[in-house]
């Protein structure tokens, strides 16, 4: 989602100074907010001043090699922030997001943000040619299996999620309608991707995102990535709508991808399809039945042949999405999240990352509450399910009150009950 900058309020010893959006970003007033950081810088304290709860401090940071200064939310407090602002972070308590180990994902002083991933971009030249023809890292073949609790590196189904999250498109706004097609999906990726670090590489020099078009930047922008990524054994991470299902796309060599303009050929052997198959069984049902999926891959450093791109894929991970590209882990949550867009309401998907099943988060957060309110869809009806129900029930019962959350038991054929009237 598209936010705004609000005003910011500089203090030095006594004197309080406001500062508008236009003040900080027009031309005409350049060189005075220049000298206002530049006086400000170490020594005074900066605010943000948009209704957000908590302190919301800013720090100013200067450029390297330059005289160009900027300010940047101080780390872990994005949360401080309304969800509009620019220096807002979602809460990593209200999704998967806070079950990782401590510097997976780290925030730096100036707003970018480092991530630890369980296999990394760059190619390393040390197997022998005929090795690495022959076998393939055989440790990414099998796939990356479904995380566990608590890990210390960040899976390709975690950066996906972490892309969509960061990239605000686990949320919704009436305001939102009608506004999101795979051109807007593509520019707020790769906004993220400008500020996110793998170790010390840019992401955004990996990432190649499906766009609707052939011309423009969008496309032009992935194959230059991609044919650099054949000289700098980069490897590349795509993402991409599955394509609508058809016949025959299942297992075959090279896999199905909408929007593919600029990306590679992505090379697909039978072990990887075995692998999504049985990592990603939902989801494959979900796709071929006509609903809207979201590849993550990963492939080796491409190659050229006869005029053309190819990259043999190590890994993939699957997120189904509404028609809105809200992530979904089931039909019923599909349901509930097209009846919340109907009804103009404002809700977020907490996604899981890398999160254990120990994690306890609920489907949806309803946000147009005067507190947000968990959503559950009870949608299976097994032994260890219902155990987990119970458990998370008495949860939310603790922590919000017994009228404090809402609960559809899909499973048994219950009607969807009557939402929380917003405001309440």
């Amino acid at each position: 989602m598209d936010r705004k900058l609000y005003p910011v309020e500089v203090t030095l010893g006594s004197n309080k100074r406001p500062y508008s959006p236009e003040f900080q970003t027009q031309d005409e007033f350049k060189d005075g907010w220049k000298r206002v950081l530049l006086m400000a810088h170490g020594k005074a304290d900066v605010r943000c001043t948009c209704p957000g709860d908590g302190e919301k401090r800013l720090s100013i940071h200067s450029r390297a090699n330059s005289d160009r200064f900027h300010l940047a939310r101080f780390p872990e407090t994005g949360a401080e922030h309304s969800e509009d602002c620019v220096y807002y972070g979602v809460d990593p308590n209200m999704s998967g997001l806070g079950s990782y180990r401590r510097g997976v994902v780290q925030e730096l002083d100036d707003g970018a943000v480092k991530i630890k991933l369980k296999v990394g971009l760059q190619q390393r030249a040390a197997v022998a040619p005929q090795d690495s023809e022959n076998s393939g890292p055989a440790e990414t073949k099998a796939g990356t299996p479904r995380p566990r609790s608590g890990q210390a590196s960040m899976t390709l189904l975690g950066l996906l999620h972490f892309l969509w999250t960061q990239a605000g498109l686990h949320t919704w706004a009436p305001s939102m309608e009608g506004k999101r097609n795979l051109g807007v999906v593509h520019h707020h990726l790769m906004r993220v991707a400008m500020s996110t670090y793998a170790g010390r590489v840019r992401f955004s020099q990996n990432l190649v995102i499906a766009t609707p078009s052939a011309s423009g930047q969008q496309a032009g922008q992935n194959k230059a990535k991609s044919l650099d990524a054949i000289t700098q054994r980069r490897r590349l991470v795509v993402v991409a709508p599955l394509a609508q299902h058809q016949e025959g796309m299942d297992g075959s060599s090279i896999l199905p991808i909408a929007g593919f303009h600029g990306i590679p050929h992505l090379a697909v052997d039978d072990a990887i399809w075995a692998s999504i198959e049985r990592r990603f069984a939902r989801e494959i049902d979900a796709w071929r039945a006509g609903n809207p999926i979201i590849a993550v891959a990963q492939t080796d450093p491409p190659r050229s042949s006869g005029g053309s791109m190819r990259a043999q894929v190590v890994d993939v991970s699957l997120m189904q999405i509404t028609r809105d590209w809200i992530p979904v882990d089931s039909g019923y949550e599909a349901l509930i999240a097209e009846k919340l867009v109907a009804e103009k309401r404002r809700f977020e998907k907490p996604l899981r990352f890398d999160a254990g099943e120990d994690a306890v988060f609920p489907d949806f957060w309803l946000r147009d509450l005067a507190v947000p309110a968990p959503l559950e869809v009870w949608g299976l009806s097994t032994s260890d399910y219902q155990t987990r129900k119970k458990d998370k029930a008495a949860h939310y019962d603790e922590t919000y009150g017994a009228g404090g959350w809402w609960s559809w038991n899909a499973a048994i054929g219950d009607p969807v009950p009557d939402l929380p009237q917003p405001g309440q």
